[in-house]
């Protein structure tokens, strides 16, 4: 059970979560899945969503909260995240905003939180995302796209993950 710090923040939106056993300790899962360089490594596309190529513009260390980068997107489009907690090895959190692609007609903003709970041969590495439509006319298509491209997105991004760690865990055996 998450003690109260580590309760997921109250975010109203369209929220949709997912969640993967590794067999790596809670730090090196953190470690991984919150490092500067990580997204291109696990956020490889699916359907409408294209893959992360990189990132720029770091204003601080990713590991303080109020760093702020850009996403580069393989079709060109970008998105501004930014770190909103960061408490290794249990939680990391951050927002996503000022998106160039079709989703910003949809949402102003999306949040992220990575929980990382230590379990028998490993760690539970559990994601939520949450977008916050503009309005309630956005909410059913923002809807769709969530339980339809977003999802696949995120089962692809934690099969990435589980990948990585546990190919990593097999390395150190």
């Amino acid at each position: 059970m998450l003690d109260a710090s580590h309760r997921p923040k109250t975010v109203k939106g369209i929220s949709i979560t997912r969640e993967v056993v590794v067999a790596v300790d809670p730090k090196a899962a953190f470690d991984f899945v919150s490092a500067e360089d990580v997204l291109p490594k696990v956020l490889t596309g699916y359907g409408l969503i294209p893959a992360v190529l990189k990132t720029s513009g770091n204003t601080g260390p990713w590991e303080k909260p109020g760093s702020v980068r850009t996403v580069h997107l393989a079709d060109g489009n970008t998105a501004r995240e930014e770190v909103t907690d960061y408490d290794n090895p249990a939680y990391f959190a951050y927002r996503v905003s000022d998106f160039t692609f079709a989703v910003r007609h949809l949402a102003n903003e999306a949040r992220g939180q990575w929980w990382f709970t230590p379990v028998k041969g490993g760690t539970n590495v559990l994601w939520t995302y949450t977008f916050q439509p503009h309005n309630g006319l956005t909410g059913l298509p923002l809807s769709l796209f969530v339980h339809t491209q977003w999802a696949g997105y995120m089962n692809i991004c934690m099969s990435n993950v589980k990948r990585h760690l546990n190919t990593r865990a097999g390395e150190v055996r």
